[in-house]
């Protein structure tokens, strides 16, 4: 009878501790962004955290089409800060990054240049581990690439 009261108590005790996660992973969804042009060109002017860097590829590879028959683009990503900060009772992480996007139509001898600096930033308080401020982290990082894919639909 002490057996069971023991393993029953094991199992009230093992079912108290829950590490799960209650915060979700954030999934952007991109909108296709289609330029007049022939090539296109990823530069990233800096080591940027292998979230992001992931983040940008794809977006770039999937979700910017090209359909000219003439000019380059170049798309330039620089400037990019992450920082973690205590607030009370908890942490914020903020984020930003700038852009510059050059279009460039050698046989019209046009050139055209799209700037633009996105920020974005998240919180997390109370009683947190580590890996829930890790995924507050992602989903900021996805939420900045998020918004550099929006400003620059907005800006052609």
């Amino acid at each position: 009878m002490n057996k069971f009261i023991f393993v029953l108590l094991g199992f009230f005790m093992a079912g108290c501790n829950a590490n799960e996660s209650f915060i979700d992973p954030l999934k952007p969804e991109f909108e296709t962004i289609s330029f007049d042009v022939v090539q296109k060109q990823l530069v990233l002017k800096q080591e940027l955290p292998e979230h992001v860097q992931n983040l940008l590829t794809k977006w770039f590879d999937q979700r910017i089409n090209i359909d000219g028959f003439d000019g380059d683009m170049i798309f330039v990503v620089s400037d990019f800060n992450q920082e973690i900060s205590s607030i009370d009772d908890g942490k914020r992480v903020d984020i930003s990054l700038s852009f510059e996007v050059t279009l460039n139509k050698p046989s019209l001898s046009q050139t055209k240049m799209i700037e633009g600096h996105v920020s974005s930033y998240g919180t997390l308080s109370g009683n947190f581990s580590l890996a829930e401020f890790d995924t507050v982290i992602q989903n900021t990082q996805s939420d900045l690439v998020l918004r550099l894919s929006r400003d620059l639909k907005s800006k052609i």
